[in-house]
């Protein structure tokens, strides 16, 4: 190692983890140049790898550590009568019952996840968590990885001897998920790619980002499948073992130092297991600890393991090498037959000790006697030359380790790293990936502009050149009301867009692959190329066709009304799709709030004679605002008459009347009046109707920029849902 390296890391300094992040950038800087060179990468090949494992240096010891881990959860207890009625009878002082246990109650009972659980993982080494359903696996991997509610948790994590704060922990680990949490029209390729471009730091090129990509690639074993799109239910992609590795290559695209993965053998094929088991080994001889939990590994795969952790009901009941698994047993008074699966023994036997009187107490109290004897020779500490754990990650870095988000900036607030890249680069690189998810998928916007151009095209031909007469004014009336609600419904699509995405997202953001607001910019930014196109379909199809007042400023302005709608229904939908998580219930929520919007919105009932106590409700209406613009950009003319003569009579019981008798009525109302009414005498213009409907209290312009800001308002509220509800942890 260059010596101004040496320096740079190794400063026999005291450091804060702060600190500890500006010398992990400030080790990238010196070793990449600025950007100008990328870190060498041992995984090239699969081959490769495997034959010069040996010969390449080996970075600096890790070991991860968990001591006396323990966690618990309140159920609810299914409450008979038969246990109430002693209850009852206590309260009445009539019989003496047991106290409840601390922590519990008549309704709650406290539910024990692990029970004092300690071992440790090094770098170098894979360790496998074994147990039965239910036996705590998931749950001990979550607390290494930090994915339990801090204060829920006791005991301690550390690495190297030194607390594992989780702002570092992010930087320097990964978590790969027991679903495989993909885009299905994405290739291999591009899945990693854009990976690459969220976790790797803009100071490396493209073409080196694309390098890292392949060599990825090579080292997962991915070649043949490289462009081929993931694939789901209806579109034939990947294998199951692919795309598992795909999963894991996402995760290690920034060569962490801590692999954390769930069960990533379920639901394989033993050849698949052992080929995705294969490849954690050799990313474990890259220089990282991997933590895994497996169900029942078959003889080949426990071969790959290290170090084993059986887990019986929240509590260890081995933890040592595989090899130890016999001796272990047989003093145990159980030795595993000869040409028997030493796995497969150790949990039928564990199962069968669940289920005895005593459960697992034996086995437990015989674990802990067991590890006293050989904590000398397992669980030795390594030698670190002296170095922290700071130093050591600085020093890992500088031998090829690509861990994300290293920055060099000189205020303290901003030494610790959280993202890889600025929000622009994520904007990018999130809207590139959504464009080109929405372009293999061309059928569902092409559904959605049917439908827009099916309503426009049925509302043109049902309203067709209306005229300016009473009927045409409430026909006028309907067709504006029917128009916006209408616009509002066919944005309900929306809803299953986030939700199709939702645990993508969730993944990538707990591991802090870009911002929460960046997503929620993009998201908008991307939808509205669409929304343009849906509110020129049904303005073009329905403006002239009704024959709607206003020349080519009204059809503008109409056009706007109409795009501040989708922008406004299509916001709506989309923050209660980060609140609502499943989509039937979703649209059912959907539907009846849009209902009720259309309902106060001044078309049924006009705003003055809505009651005090919903008035409220009035104006939050989304539909409202669209619908006085389009009224008032409709009946802004105070020259235009709508109303002349005998046509005052039109919509009353005298309607029917000849027009000759119509003629002597207005003539007697005029001498009643003192005033002139002819047959072409005005009666009400534009601005009466807007009088007679309520719509006085805003201009056109404000109803418009009044319906946009509802948009930009739902849109906050989007990224607030995604803030609270979005994070995947444990209580």
């Amino acid at each position: 190692m260059d010596n101004s390296i040496s320096e740079h890391i190794f400063s026999p300094s005291t450091l804060s983890s702060a600190q500890l992040l500006k010398r992990v950038g400030d080790a990238r800087k010196v070793v990449t140049g600025d950007g100008e060179e990328t870190p060498v990468h041992h995984h090239q090949a699969l081959d490769v790898n495997l034959s010069n494992a040996s010969l390449e240096p080996r970075s600096l010891p890790f070991v991860l550590q968990f001591n006396n881990l323990n966690y618990s959860v309140k159920v609810r207890r299914k409450v008979a009568l038969s246990s109430l009625l002693p209850r009852l009878c206590s309260c009445l002082g009539s019989a003496a019952v047991e106290e409840p246990i601390a922590g519990e109650s008549l309704f709650t009972r406290t539910k024990v996840l692990l029970n004092d659980i300690s071992g440790e993982a090094h770098d170098g080494e894979i360790l496998a968590v074994l147990g039965a359903s239910g036996s705590g696996k998931s749950t001990l991997v979550d607390a290494l990885a930090n994915q339990i509610a801090k204060g829920s948790l006791k005991g301690s994590v550390t690495l190297n001897g030194e607390p594992l704060e989780s702002r570092l922990l992010k930087v320097i680990s990964a978590y790969v998920m027991q679903d495989d949490l993909l885009f299905p029209l994405l290739t291999v390729e591009e899945t990693l790619m854009f990976a690459a471009e969220f976790r790797l730091p803009r100071t490396l090129s493209k073409s080196k980002k694309r390098m890292r990509v392949q060599a990825l690639i090579d080292q997962l074993g991915l070649w043949n499948a490289a462009k081929t799109v993931i694939g789901d239910e209806g579109h034939r992609g990947v294998s199951g073992g692919e795309r598992r590795r795909v999963s894991i290559g996402i995760d290690i695209i920034h060569d962490p130092i801590i692999l954390f993965l769930d069960e990533p053998t379920s639901g394989l094929d033993s050849t698949s297991a052992y080929m995705v088991v294969k490849v954690l080994q050799r990313i474990a001889q890259s220089g990282s600890i991997v933590v895994m939990t497996v169900h029942q590994p078959s003889y080949r795969i426990l071969g790959l393991f290290d170090r084993l952790l059986f887990l019986s009901r929240g509590q260890t009941v081995y933890s040592g090498p595989p090899t130890s698994l016999p001796l272990f047993f047989s003093e145990f008074g159980h030795p595993i037959p000869e040409n028997e699966n030493r796995t497969e023994f150790a949990l039928d036997l564990i199962r069968e000790l669940e289920g005895s009187p005593g459960g697992t107490r034996s086995l437990v109290e015989f674990n802990k006697s067991w590890q006293s004897m050989k904590q000398g020779a397992w669980n030795s500490e390594p030698d670190r030359n002296g170095l922290s754990l700071k130093e050591a990650i600085g020093a890992s870095i500088s031998r090829g380790k690509l861990v994300s988000g290293a920055t060099n900036d000189a205020s303290p607030a901003s030494m610790v790293p959280t993202f890889a890249n600025p929000y622009w680069i994520e904007m990018a690189v999130l809207s590139k990936r959504s464009i080109t998810n929405s372009r293999r998928m061309p059928g569902h916007f092409g559904i959605r502009l049917g439908a827009v151009l099916v309503t426009g095209f049925i509302l043109a031909t049902m309203f067709w050149q209306l005229d300016n007469s009473p009927k045409g004014v409430q026909e006028r009336l309907g067709f504006f009301a029917f128009s916006m609600s209408t616009i509002f419904y066919t944005c309900a699509d929306a809803l299953s867009v986030f939700l199709q995405e939702r645990y993508i997202f969730m993944r990538e953001t707990a591991y802090n692959a870009y911002r929460r607001w960046s997503y929620v910019l993009s998201h908008s930014l991307t939808a509205l190329p669409a929304l343009v196109l849906l509110a020129l379909a049904f303005s073009a199809t329905t403006f002239f066709a009704v024959g709607l007042d206003g020349g080519l400023s009204g059809f503008l302005f109409y056009l706007l009304i109409i795009f501040a709608s989708f922008w406004a229904g299509s916001s709506f939908v989309t923050f209660l799709s980060g609140v609502v998580p499943h989509v039937m219930l979703g649209y059912t929520i959907v539907v009846g709030i849009l209902a009720y919007f259309l309902l106060f919105c001044g078309f049924f009932i006009n705003r003055d004679r809505i009651p005090s106590y919903w008035i409220w409700f009035h104006y939050l209406s989304l539909v409202k605002y669209p619908y006085e613009g389009v009224l008032q950009n409709e009946f802004q003319d105070p020259a235009k008459c709508f109303v002349k003569g005998v046509q005052i009579f039109d919509n009353t019981p005298l309607g029917v009347v000849p027009d000759a008798l119509k003629l002597k009525l207005l003539s007697t109302i005029s001498s009643t009046l003192g005033m002139k009414i002819t047959a072409s005498t005005c009666l009400t213009t534009g601005t009466g109707i807007l009088q007679q409907q309520g719509v006085t209290d805003l201009s056109k312009w404000s109803c418009l920029w009044v319906t946009v800001a509802w948009g930009f308002l739902f849109r906050i509220l989007f990224y607030f849902s995604l803030l609270l509800g979005s994070k995947n942890k444990r209580r």
